[in-house]
């Protein structure tokens, strides 16, 4: 098969999953001409809540959530500019009316030669770079720092972080910047946006078809051949293909061309032992009274890149969020090899833990420790609630949108989003559709491709990340008691 870009479309695309990647692929492909004629079912591993806030958005999606911060703040000069490109829709109101937040972002990190510190610097300098490109009447980069038209104020030292977050009589970090550029979103609002983004382009053209249910495992071509054949992850194409997926309720879902876009479960759908792993990260939530709400309310998001510790602005209610960007809490099980179903075969891999609420005892230390800095006159108050986010990482934070060899143009991975992805949702489905079609090239084409991976990785290392490595889940949970 040549590329879809310049040979008929497939008749028909199933897309696995209904969050940032699977959504933005559906409303890529809808807005295209190019695929008019193919039907594209979404597979949605959730029916709808009538009672929550939310009722169609599956609220085990890595980006549900009150808020999610949204900047160009990049160490990698390719994902600045794609963020870049993400943030003026989210400026001109891609989330809905009230749902995004322009505050700022203060950048820090310490002064200890950590990869904190670089991340900050190399984003400093892509921000300015970015923002030179836009006023190309200043000379140089440094005249776009702290200059009147600038967007970026440099941070020298802690004082001057403090002076900054007014009303909170704390801080973090011993140096940094503010982009007023930058903000946040009410993620589970864009979610639900673009759900009804999608179903209106559906209603111009048709061909779309929502399915609740959940996946037990791929479909392949061999179906019924009594020898199951060794497909290892780093085979190359074989004649073997993916041909749909099997629900739990025996339903058979196929399509010439499967998108697995299901985030941090993907592993238990396919071996990606090397490219994938589900990390928990920790959320806390603080409920404010109306007048301590008022008083935090113009400062702006902050995010420690040494500790990987962030906080982010009272919504509309009243609720502050502090949360960690970590290395995560890995939670490794032994499942049968979803690609070798039969043959007796076990892997270990790293998927989401069924407990989404209980957070490990240390991840309640690092939350209140990090409030404790950062607004100390809330430092003691109780969390009205606390919950686990399942990343999908990979080694380098990289997203993975590309073919698996193994199978072709049969079966396309989507993923990896490793805490990022949702600040390129209004963007991320052209892309992925690009990489669909064989067109998308430079950078991102080489950093999203299938690649070599890398055996036995345990951590995201992008440079990003807090917390201590090599946590588990299951032992953090017995700390616990």
């Amino acid at each position: 098969m040549g590329d879809l870009a310049s040979e008929n479309p497939p008749s028909s695309i199933l897309i696995v999953g209904a969050g940032v990647f699977g959504l933005s692929t559906a409303l890529a492909l809808l807005s295209s001409p190019h695929y008019a004629k193919t039907h594209i079912t979404i597979l949605d591993s959730r029916t709808p809540h009538p009672t929550s806030a939310h009722p169609h958005v599956n609220p085990l999606t890595a980006s549900i959530d009150s808020s999610r911060l949204t900047r160009a703040d990049y160490a990698v000069p390719a994902y600045a500019s794609l963020a870049a490109s993400a943030q003026k829709l989210w400026q001109s109101g891609w989330a809905g009316d009230g749902r995004y937040k322009e505050s700022g972002l203060v950048f820090v990190a310490h002064k200890d030669g950590g990869p904190g510190e670089k991340y900050v610097k190399d984003s400093l300098e892509n921000v300015l770079a970015l923002q030179k490109e836009r006023n190309m009447h200043k000379q140089d980069v440094e005249d776009t720092l702290n200059g009147e038209d600038s967007q970026i104020e440099f941070l020298a030292d802690r004082l001057a972080v403090e002076k900054l977050m007014r009303g909170t009589e704390g801080g973090s970090g011993d140096w940094g910047y503010v982009n007023w550029g930058s903000g946040w979103v009410n993620a589970a609002g864009a979610i639900e946006e673009a759900r009804i983004k999608v179903n209106k382009l559906a209603k111009q053209r048709g061909g779309l078809e929502w399915v609740s249910g959940q996946v037990e495992r791929l479909l392949f071509s061999d179906e019924g051949v009594a020898e199951i054949p060794s497909t290892p992850a780093s085979a190359t194409q074989s004649t073997r293909t993916v041909t749909g997926v099997l629900l739990t309720d025996s339903t058979r879902l196929g399509a010439p061309l499967v998108v697995l876009a299901a985030g941090a479960w993907t592993p238990s759908l396919l071996d990606v032992r090397s490219r994938i792993i589900a990390t928990g990260q920790i959320l806390s939530y603080i409920q404010l009274s109306s007048s301590e709400a008022a008083r935090l309310a113009d400062i702006p998001a902050l995010l420690n890149e040494s500790t990987g510790m962030f906080l982010v602005p009272p919504t509309p209610d009243g609720v502050l969020k502090i949360a960690r960007h970590g290395y995560g809490y890995r939670n490794p099980v032994r499942i049968p090899n979803p690609e070798r179903i039969g043959s007796g075969e076990e892997i270990e891999v790293s998927i989401p833990a069924l407990d989404f609420k209980t957070m490990p005892s240390e991840g309640k230390a690092a939350c209140r420790t990090a409030l404790r800095e950062l607004v100390p006159w809330l430092g003691e108050r109780p969390f009205a609630h606390t919950r686990i986010c399942w990343y999908a990482d990979t080694p380098t934070g990289d997203f993975l949108v590309d073919y698996v060899p193994r199978y072709g143009k049969s079966l396309m991975v989507a993923t990896g989003g490793s805490g990022h992805a949702f600040k390129f949702f209004p963007v991320l489905g052209q892309k992925i559709v690009e990489r669909m079609e064989g067109m998308l090239s430079g950078e991102l084409g080489r950093l999203w491709g299938w690649g070599e991976g890398l055996e036995s990785f345990t951590s995201c290392e992008d440079g990003s990340r807090g917390g201590s490595r090599g946590m588990v889940w299951e032992e953090e949970i017995r700390r616990t008691g």
